[in-house]
């Protein structure tokens, strides 16, 4: 059964910041996000391996630098450096494929938010265009990447059709 038996990392690129969230036996206990960590590679690498050492995972979960969808730039360099990070540790690295479940990632941060009910008043609202957008996406996307690696229960909300 998905999240049972096992501590994941899970870590996500958005713009302007990385993110991770730490689920163990199927439960939130942790998220972090960082903008210094995307400044670079060097530094997204130091911050991978940090996270890795202070959460002890069994599972680190990232998205496929080749199949990033919407992902450009710096955000592909960091993606296919946290691979390569990721292969030097003694841990199941999963590198998932981003699905588009939902019509945006407030959605799915939504659905997300039902499903881990300590963190619902976290969601973030879509803000106006000419605002950035929340920084505490990122972390949604990341436990979003453990649903698609099918460490977490399936979605439950309004998917696309």
């Amino acid at each position: 059964m998905p999240g049972e038996g096992g501590r994941v990392l899970s870590v996500a690129v958005r713009t302007g910041r990385m993110a991770c969230v730490v689920i163990d036996d199927g439960n939130l206990i942790i998220w972090d996000a960082s903008r210094k960590a995307v400044k670079t590679e060097a530094q997204a690498a130091r911050k991978l391996r940090r996270w890795i050492c202070e959460f002890r995972p069994d599972v680190l979960v990232t998205e496929n630098p080749d199949s990033a969808g919407q992902k450009r730039g710096a955000q592909l360099r960091i993606l296919k450096t946290l691979g390569t990070v990721a292969e030097d540790q003694p841990i199941l690295n999963m590198m998932v494929r981003r699905q588009k479940h939902f019509k945006n990632a407030y959605l799915e941060a939504e659905d997300l938010g039902q499903q881990f009910p300590d963190i619902k008043h976290l969601v973030p609202k879509k803000p106006p265009i000419w605002k950035s957008e929340p920084y505490n996406l990122a972390c949604f996307e990341a436990l979003a990447l453990a649903r698609d690696a099918g460490l977490l229960e399936p979605l439950g909300g309004d998917e696309l059709e």
